[in-house]
């Protein structure tokens, strides 16, 4: 990666405008100032860097996209301008005597190829979150997990994990938080699904973004109650203005699975009569069989997936409005192995170190599977208002519609065991005022006030047939937010506040009577935040951040009571649950030097009443056989932790870096551990860059390293004999041994014809060790998967109208 580019890796992260702290002479008095805008869109690129290199002093966009840097001697300079996902431009500049030099707009190109690592940046807009930091994968770091599920794509990020079940259902972890402790933002409307199963994967299509940001830690107080953990955004890339049809192809191959995918996008925006009209389309198929372990295949894991969206944009002067729709359909394979009939077969499939049935590789998708289609509309218009800042008006319903089919089916006919089709509508309105800037007193620079207020509201529906898991319901929820920044030369002071209410009925079925009968729940709160940073020297900068946040039984931990197909499992709920409250504060120090760059973080998070799926001690007798029982149980808990991430460049080419996390998770009402809590882990990266070779261009090799360490952090596995039956207590078996992993990749761009393409090929588990890992649910009976082999083709398409 070029040195533009580091710095643009490092500078994104400042949080307050930048300024020159030496002793200058009376002559150094110039101040330069301009505004940074998008060359397509034309809004500003909040968050950009302008950087003067012979001065070693840069300063940061604010909202409305202008810059300002003070004390600037007279003389020649060179300023770098830089944006993540668009290419840098570079200015040279004269500084006379003058006092304040303006610069003309500065607009920047998109380039979402640029990119070839993951990118740490802090977003900077009002609208979207508090002042904390973020981690982001775009550009070629993006493509570089495609085809991956978003689960997989985030695993590569410091503090990121994910639970699974199987090879196939993979959900994203935030410092050992999942499930619905995660808002997801999928194009700017907050994904609603039955998220609360650790087998249910979210329903985003990962080639639906341009850019996955993954806000760390507490968030609640933009994006409303729930993101105790933190909060995913899907972001898709900008709606093209330029009038003409454009469009990419992307393949992707895996030899492990024989996976297959394919996935499409065009788009296109009109001239003359219909100018700022804009329009995409995009698709995509992907197809796999069998996975295989390093010595077997896992039956019936195959998966299918078919989705495509639709997105129409028009702006007009200052207003614009947008309407998009998508729908995600999936079938899942759930391995056999992991299907017992009583509980005596499932200890013996637990002491096997290899599942009974061991077939060829097969493509074939029989019970047990998921079925899952999520459907999605949003309607969206902002209006900027004169010298009142914008206002934004969105609204958005979801069908989440899921069948889960048991190995066997008990009717004899093709109806699934578990029917579950929830229906949300959700409302939001936020106002961005304008900047407000304040007067320059003596000796002290002028600041600036930024924020925005908001209100969030949700509606959900929920029915259910066949098999009684979890009831019927309705629940209803509104918040109201504020948000304030104030920024003065190095120091950014950020504060929020947020008030929900939470509203949820449940019907029930009287077996006796035949009549209905319901149960209502009302929980209201209050939370807020507390962030500052502040740049200690151009190089260095540090940010802390304090926030509470809370979340609402949902109506599974309340009140379900039945057999979980998917997992294999029966699942009771707790009525007398109370909500969630989390206390979380995080510090973070970020260093940006000429060759070593890098950030630590450090968090502790305490929640009051952290409900967890608690294994029990006997296990539940049904139709079927014998099964793991579960029940829902409330302790407090804290998790702390480090992040830490460096960089090294040996030299202009070679690179190396280093990303680690460290996770402490404890049951401190209980003095024991929690299940389900990753393993600290290390992921080391080696990598080699020629900026052309021959015909290619952007070519570059690694290799990677990745440990995890045996999870010493659990509770107990103990058993007992009980009637004549051995019953476990803490856990089915102990957690795995440490592994390592060994990863290669490669990749260039180069011209086919007149069309320019980018291929990667990448290699996991190259060694074909053999391995279980401590978050997937199946790692009771069978190995992870093995040596696969990826190649991916981006191949962009034009045209012209």
């Amino acid at each position: 990666m070029s040195r533009g580019k580091k710095i643009s890796f490092l500078i994104a992260l400042w949080v307050a405008t930048a300024s020159w702290c030496l002793a200058q002479s009376d002559a150094c008095v110039a101040k330069l100032q301009g505004q940074i805008l998008g060359q397509d869109t034309k809004q500003p690129l909040v968050g950009a860097t302008v950087y003067i290199r012979e001065l070693k002093m840069g300063a940061v966009a604010d909202s409305v996209g202008s810059f300002q840097l003070n004390q600037v001697c007279p003389g020649k300079y060179t300023l770098d301008v830089q944006f993540v996902g668009y290419i840098t431009s570079t200015l040279l500049i004269q500084v006379g005597n003058e006092s304040v030099v303006t610069l003309g707009p500065v607009r920047l190109a998109s380039d979402n190829q640029t990119l070839q690592e993951v990118v740490v940046t802090e977003h900077r807009s009002e609208a979207q979150q508090l002042l904390q930091t973020q981690v982001s994968l775009s550009g070629a770091a993006l493509d570089q997990t495609r085809g991956q599920s978003l689960g997989e794509s985030l695993k590569a990020l410091a503090g990121l994990y994910a639970i699974q079940t199987g090879p196939s259902i993979s959900k994203p972890v935030i410092h050992g938080l999942y499930s619905n402790r995660i808002i997801i933002l999928n194009n700017g409307i907050r994904q609603e699904d039955q998220q609360w199963g650790t087998e249910h994967a979210p329903q985003v299509d990962q080639f639906l973004a341009s850019r996955l940001t993954v806000i760390k830690g507490a968030a609640s107080i933009r994006y409303g109650s729930d993101a105790i953990g933190g909060v995913i955004l899907v972001e898709p890339k900008a709606m093209p203005t330029k009038p003409g049809i454009g469009g990419e192809l992307n393949l992707v191959g895996a030899t492990n699975g024989g996976m297959g995918v394919v996935s499409g996008l065009m788009e296109g925006a009109f001239d003359k009569k219909l100018t700022g009209l804009s329009w995409r389309l995009q698709g995509t198929l992907k197809r796999s069989g069998y996975v295989k372990t390093p010595n077997y295949y896992l039956e019936n894991t195959s998966y299918h997936e078919t989705n495509f969206s639709g997105d129409l944009h028009y702006d007009h002067k200052n207003m614009g409005i947008e309407l998009f729709y998508s729908q995600f359909d999936t079938k899942i394979g759930l391995f056999t192995g992991a299907q017992v009939g009583s509980l005596a077969d499932l200890y013996a499939a637990i002491n096997r170190p290899e599942p009974l049935a061991q077939p060829g590789f097969s493509y074939a998708l029989n019970r047990p599977y998921q079925a899952v289609q999520h459907d999605l509309f949003k309607a969206r218009a902002h209006l900027h208002l004169n010298g009142g800042g914008m206002l934004t008006a969105t609204f958005a319903r979801q069908q989440n519609t899921r069948r889960e089919y048991d190995y066997i089916s008990f009717s004899g006919i093709s109806t699934p065991e578990l029917y579950l089709k929830l229906v949300t509508h959700t409302a939001d309105l936020v106002w961005e005022h304008a900047p407000i800037k304040t007067k320059a007193r003596s000796h002290q620079e002028a600041g600036q006030w930024s924020g925005s207020v908001g209100f969030n509201g949700i509606t959900q529906g929920n029915v259910r047939e066949y098999l009684f898991l979890i009831p019927n319901f309705r629940n209803y929820g509104a918040g109201l937010f504020a948000i304030e920044r104030y920024a003065v030369g190095r120091l950014t002071l950020e504060a929020g506040v947020r008030y929900d209410y939470r509203w949820l009925r449940a019907y029930f079925l009287d077996e006796v009577t035949k009549q209905t009968y319901f149960k209502t729940h009302t929980w209201q709160n209050a939370n807020g935040s507390l962030g500052a940073a502040y740049q200690l020297r151009p190089d260095l900068t540090l940010t802390a951040n304090f926030s509470t946040a809370w979340r609402a039984p949902n109506v599974a931990d309340l009140y379900s009571n039945g057999l979980h197909q998917s997992a294999v499992a029966y699942e009771r709920g707790n009525p007398d649950l109370q909500p969630e409250q989390a206390y979380n504060s995080n510090l973070v120090l970020a260093y940006a030097g000429k060759r070593l760059s890098g950030e630590i973080g450090v968090y502790n998070n305490r929640i009051e009443n952290y409900i967890y799926l608690k294994p029990d001690s006997v296990p539940v007798v049904r139709q079927r056989g014998a099964f793991p029982s579960y029940t829902y149980a409330q302790v407090r808990a804290t998790f702390r932790g480090v992040d830490a991430s460096i960089t090294y460049k040996l030299t202009d080419r070679f690179t190396v870096t280093s990303k680690n996390s460290l996770l402490f998770a404890y049951n401190q009402t209980d003095h024991d551990y929690l299940v389900f809590i990753p393993a600290n882990r290390s992921d080391n990266n080696i990598r080699y860059d020629w900026a052309k070779w021959g015909k290619l261009t952007n070519v570059y090799v690694s290799v990677s390293g990745l440990y995890v360490s045996r999870q010493n952090r659990a509770p107990a596995v103990t058993s007992r004999q009980e009637n004549g039956a051995i019953i476990f207590t803490g856990d089915f078996a102990a957690p795995p041994p440490a592994y390592f992993l060994l990863g290669a990749e490669a990749g260039f761009q180069t011209q086919v014809g007149k069309q320019p393409i980018s291929v990667i090929l990448s290699g996991t588990n190259l060694a074909n060790v053999a391995y279980r890992d401590y978050l997937n649910r199946f790692r009771y009976f069978a190995d992870e998967p093995g040596r696969n082999l990826m190649l991916k083709v981006k191949l962009p398409l034009f045209a012209r109208l």
